[in-house]
């Protein structure tokens, strides 16, 4: 089943400052407003780990937030999957104690979980319903291990030596990670990169998935994507911070669209460019250059087919059950792609209209609020 979405026209402004992936997009005023939780991050050790590729890590420890009621962990329980530049910290907003606690790179974040608008204490995603766990993806750097955390061999950061992970990867470290917090089974969501750990979450382990939503990614990371990647991971080999600020500046352009820059600066065209200087230059002071290598590695060699057949039969073996859900501005995963994905699984499509690209799934709260009301609603567990 195909349906269509369109987005509101938003009741106040963007702001352009911190209007792009993670950042605080405003779409009207007060959009935040309300949340109440007061999160406080946690980290799970879950031991020794061996990639796909057969690198050892002596220990892995994973960072974590979780919200809801205890007594919803084993009966409601929703995993969501962060995307390329994401953290743990998905809803709500920091106490002070906790904030001052974090690194540097967390506190650049922001205080303000990146779906809050989203995810908390009913919103569409009712942390007073379902018991919600968001964890930050190894080889990232906002907690779990990554390259800045010491390599037990040396004493020093891992830096760019650091293990290369895959998707699936990430799929065993969450299928640990479910098993250290007790829960049989969960509901997985993900939007871009964690879509597409949702959706090999689904493939990998059916019995430990009640329901997938999968927005805005695809079955393999193709040659358009790839190639955004390639030249940034180049741009970082020249020179870390400077590249690391051009491969942003690069990546904003995939996450946005032509008509959302044109509604936005039409009439005075050279604010494009700053823009994107900009969100470069403002990206250095709260990611790293390894962590950006090794997450855009994995999501290059995403592949649900590799190893397992033509990738009409392995989608139609998909067996929970699973939303598709496409962004019909979205340069970087077009929804022609999202689309042919969930026709080929059988699967249900929904299609959102927005101007935003990429990013729309993380700035039209309202459609995107209504499709996960949706999904919760169509996947009892």
């Amino acid at each position: 089943m195909t349906q269509k979405r369109p987005a509101p026209k938003a009741k106040g402004t963007l702001d352009a400052d911190d209007w792009g992936e993670y950042a605080t997009a405003v779409a009207g005023p007060g959009a935040a407003a309300g949340a109440t939780l007061r999160p406080r991050p946690r980290d799970v050790e879950l031991g020794p780990f061996v990639t796909e590729r057969g690198a050892t890590l002596p220990e892995l420890n994973v960072r974590v937030e979780a919200y809801g009621p205890e007594g919803a962990r084993r009966s409601n329980a929703v995993v969501v999957v962060h995307a390329l530049t994401g953290s743990a910290h998905l809803a709500g907003v920091y106490d002070d104690e906790t904030f001052q606690q974090l690194s540097p790179l967390e506190r650049a974040f922001g205080p303000r979980g990146w779906w809050d608008a989203v995810v908390g204490p009913g919103k569409p995603l009712d942390t007073e319903r379902f018991f919600v766990v968001c964890a930050n993806l190894p080889g990232s750097c906002y907690g779990s291990t990554g390259p800045l955390s010491p390599n037990p061999e040396t004493g020093r950061p891992y830096g760019f030596g650091f293990p290369r992970f895959s998707v699936r990867d990430w799929v065993r470290v969450h299928l640990q990670l479910l098993d250290a917090l007790g829960i049989d089974q969960a509901r997985v969501i993900g939007g871009s990169l964690g879509g597409m750990v949702a959706l090999e979450f689904a493939l990998m382990a059916p019995d430990r998935v009640a329901g997938a939503l999968v927005i805005a990614a695809p079955a393999r990371h193709g040659p358009w994507a790839r190639a955004f990647n390639r030249l940034a991971r180049e741009a970082i080999a020249l020179d870390p911070k400077r590249g690391l600020a051009l491969a942003r500046g690069l990546a904003m352009l995939s996450y946005r669209s032509p008509q959302s820059f044109e509604e936005r600066w039409g009439h005075e065209p050279a604010r494009g460019e700053t823009y994107v200087l900009h969100h470069g230059q403002k990206f250095v002071r709260r990611f790293d250059a390894a962590s950006y290598v090794v997450l855009s590695e994995a999501m290059d060699g995403h592949d649900v087919a590799r190893g397992r057949g033509p990738l009409p039969q392995v989608l139609r073996g998909l067996k929970p059950p699973t939303l598709f859900v496409g962004l019909d501005s979205d340069v970087l995963y077009p929804s022609w792609e999202v689309r042919e994905v969930a026709r080929l699984a059988g699967a249900d499509y929904v299609e959102l209209t927005s101007p935003h690209g990429h990013d729309a799934f993380l700035i039209e709260h309202e459609p995107m609020g209504q499709i996960v009301r949706d999904f919760l609603s169509a996947t009892p567990a």
